[in-house]
């Protein structure tokens, strides 16, 4: 456990860091819309895991693109759906709060994985089977969305709704990137590639052709949200680009931690993003960006680093054996 914390840790840290930009970005650039910004900040991405790919490249990559394609596809898919929800939610709902709610793709795994996932061949795997514990995890969730929504201004329905798409789309992307990094790793033993085999290099590998082709696809549909023309591009681009960046970072320590002590302690860890997100958002209102975060007094602050702390226990609860 005590491995992967450091790297686990600096995950959650980039990843609270990369939402308060992509707030920053929404709520400053909203004249360019949601999906603009979604495909610069891809098309960054996809060029810095372009660069990455390059370390990890095996042949196999090529020779086996069929046997991995169809999860590759419905995971980036599912995927920038959810990011796009998440970017509209961000412009009624402040990162802090957001965070947190993320939290919640936990009740969609759940549902997923026990009346979606085992009816489907694809997916090869059984259905799960909840105790006491992953119940009491499903509850707790529940309760912190509730807290939250009491800490503070109260989140509009649509921008909750929005939440719950983006927590579905990265629920639906994580179990079709299961199925890819599987079958990456099948390639590997298959071939005797050494780039393919264990359990970090899939993964990563796994990340870098997912952002690959998030870039693509987002620079076949930029052309489609231009740039208002009073409006400075290289502003716009410096606007997204630190979520971009930070969101790279954040997955490959997220990877890193997930070699070392498993997806479970993995995400037990990095589900600290929610209170750094708090912490962060504090930070902001001190120094004036009322645009972003709104200020609020020490009891409503306290009230969220409650909710956050129940959602890191909810995490943790679901994921006890």
């Amino acid at each position: 456990m005590w491995s992967g914390l450091l790297p686990g840790g600096f995950a959650a840290f980039f990843l609270a860091l990369s939402y308060i930009f992509s707030g920053m970005s929404v709520r400053r650039n909203h004249r360019v819309g949601t999906l603009g910004l979604l495909c610069r900040a891809h098309i960054v991405m996809g060029v810095l895991a372009a660069i990455g790919l390059i370390f990890f490249w095996t042949p196999s990559i090529v020779d086996g693109f069929s046997i991995y394609i169809v999860p590759l596809v419905f995971s980036i898919f599912f995927y920038l759906l959810g990011q796009a929800s998440l970017f509209v939610a961000q412009r009624t709902i402040d990162s802090s709060r957001v965070v947190p709610l993320l939290g919640l793709k936990l009740v969609i795994l759940a549902l997923l994985n026990v009346y979606i996932v085992p009816r489907i061949a694809f997916f090869g795997k059984p259905g799960d089977v909840y105790g006491i514990w992953q119940w009491g995890g499903i509850g707790m969730t529940l309760l912190s969305a509730a807290l939250l929504n009491k800490a503070g201004r109260k989140i509009p329905l649509s921008g909750f709704m929005w939440v719950l798409g983006a927590c579905t789309g990265y629920a639906l992307s994580d179990t079709f990137i299961e199925v890819l990094v599987r079958r990456l790793r099948e390639l590997g033993e298959a071939t005797g590639e050494v780039g393919l085999m264990g359990t970090t290099r899939p993964a990563i590998v796994a990340a870098f052709l997912s952002y690959v082709l998030c870039g693509l696809v987002c620079l076949c549909l930029v052309g489609f949200f231009r740039i208002p023309k009073d409006m400075k591009a290289i502003r716009v681009w410096g606007w997204i680009s630190p979520f971009a960046v930070c969101w790279l970072i954040a997955m490959l320590f997220l990877f890193t931690c997930f070699g070392r002590v498993g997806t479970v302690n993995g995400n037990i860890i990095q589900s600290s993003r929610g209170i750094i997100a708090i912490l962060l958002g504090a930070l902001l209102a001190k120094l004036g960006f009322t645009e972003l975060e709104e200020k609020v007094d020490w009891q409503v602050f306290v009230r969220r680093l409650i909710a956050g702390a129940l959602m890191i226990g909810a995490i943790a609860a679901f994921n006890y054996r």
